[in-house]
């Protein structure tokens, strides 16, 4: 008997045993850090991805997500002691599991409107092998209602099967960052759970009460679990944009934005937070659109969560601008000038470039037939090449060499530590430093302008 249908007594005897197997689909920068998770919680699990590369390397313990502590010696740990496995074979996953987690990413299309063509695929081939007492929990972020108005009616018809009764549904956002996944889950947050009965609820409740340690949050449904996480993005996002609008108002009336922040934060109601290039990673840019499709479908709008992803995406074309005043106060033009980009990522210290606003800025940079450098510790030369398709360098001494203007796009370690006294010896004189962080203490010399958003 599957864990949906067990009774009260022999749903604790699985949990407490951990006779339950759990297959969980997509093994991606969040989908193996959950797979570990449950491996270190004693339960027995199945990898399940699309691409045959990462199913045979997972198996022979080649594991490739970097930078998430605990996850290579975890899923290694679980191979040797045949408590792991990777699959090509959805079928297979599926007939072999009690418990069902989709983790696989759902984006936006040209058009930003979510693009849920994968999930569907996946789960039309659950849903074939679908059995009574199985239970489903969607960990990705869905546009809020996906869960009962899609998922569920999609399951049902293809496997004959009637949620609530014969098997679970529910929705678990993860709330993770990136870095700090596994303790994330484990340690720092409560679990959010809202299933699409008060059964599917109880059960994946207890499932994760198993290793949580700060407990369950139940909701009173699956699609209020949905809103939870698509408005934290959608608050987290308008925050920025608020950062970002100020700073470049700041900018325009000669006012020190970073000092301005620092005194409106020093009382408790104040809380702006940085500006930056842009937003990057696979969530805040993403889920403002997921609920402003929702709204066109019931006939509203939003003008100011419109506005506030516009202003976010639209900051890089505000570094090249500002990027070109500052070249034109050294009689340097932006065609003739050696350009070099420090970070690729989204986020420092973290290899993931998703949306990164560095890529916004190499394409309208490469539109003006700029000379474009590009650095970044994090990925090796062919991978920069390949992905940002501009002139990379791996020597970060040699890439500053000649270099007219400098922007810091990726709050890395290792820029952090950058030794202005030899950045002096080897670019141009004069050089700007445009720190879009706001990580560099240094002042500008005769030969050096640091510049930043908002000053």
């Amino acid at each position: 008997m599957k864990y949906f249908s067990m009774n009260l007594k022999d749903t604790s005897n699985a949990l407490k045993n951990r006779s339950l197997t759990i297959s969980v689909f997509g093994l991606g920068k969040m989908g193996l850090p959950i797979c570990t998770v449950f491996l270190e919680a004693g339960y027995n699990v199945i990898g399940v991805d699309i691409s045959p590369e990462l199913v045979k390397g997972l198996n022979q313990g080649i594991i490739p997500i970097v930078g998430e502590p605990g996850v290579k010696e975890g899923i290694v740990k679980a191979l040797e002691n045949k408590q792991f496995s990777a699959t090509l074979s959805v079928s297979d996953a599926v007939k072999s599991s009690d418990i069902i987690v989709i983790i696989i990413p759902i984006l936006v299309d040209e058009n930003k409107q979510p693009h849920l063509d994968p999930l569907k695929e996946l789960l039309e081939k659950i849903a074939k092998h679908l059995e009574k007492g199985h239970l489903i929990i969607q960990e990705t972020t869905l546009p809020i209602g996906t869960t009962e108005g899609i998922i569920k009616p999609l399951l049902e018809e293809i496997s004959g099967l009637k949620a609530g009764e014969d098997f679970g549904i529910g929705f678990s956002p993860e709330r993770t960052y990136s870095g700090r996944a596994m303790a994330d889950i484990t340690v720092n947050y409560p679990k959010i759970v809202g299933g699409f009965d008060s059964l599917s609820t109880d059960k994946i409740a207890k499932f994760y009460e198993t290793f949580v340690e700060k407990g369950v949050i139940k909701m009173s449904s699956a699609t209020t679990a949905e809103a939870v996480k698509v408005f934290k993005g959608v608050y987290r996002d308008m925050n920025i944009a608020i950062a970002n609008e100020l700073a470049r108002i700041a900018d325009k009336l000669n006012v020190n934005f970073y000092e301005v922040r620092d005194a409106v934060n020093s009382e408790p109601a104040g809380n702006i937070l940085m500006p930056g290039a842009g937003v990057g990673g696979h969530c805040i840019p993403v889920y403002p659109h997921f609920l402003l499709q929702n709204l066109r479908e019931i006939g509203l709008d939003s003008k100011l969560i419109s506005s506030g992803r516009e202003v976010n995406s639209l900051m890089p074309v505000h570094v090249i601008e500002k990027m070109g005043e500052e070249l034109q106060n050294i009689q340097k033009d932006i065609k003739n000038a050696k350009i070099v980009l420090l970070g690729f990522t989204y986020r420092g210290n973290v290899k993931e470039h998703r949306y990164s606003p560095t890529i916004d800025i190499i394409n309208n940079l490469q539109q003006s037939n700029a000379d474009v450098w590009l650095h970044d510790p994090l990925y090796s030369k062919e991978e920069l090449e390949k992905l940002s398709k501009t002139n990379v360098e791996s020597d970060l001494k040699l890439i500053l060499k000649g270099a007219d203007i400098i922007i810091l796009l990726s709050d890395h370690n290792m820029y952090k530590l950058l030794a202005f006294e030899e950045i002096d010896t080897l670019a141009s004189s004069p050089y700007i430093f445009f720190d879009t962080r706001n990580i560099v203490t240094e002042d500008s010399t005769h030969n050096r302008k640091i510049v930043k958003i908002g000053i």
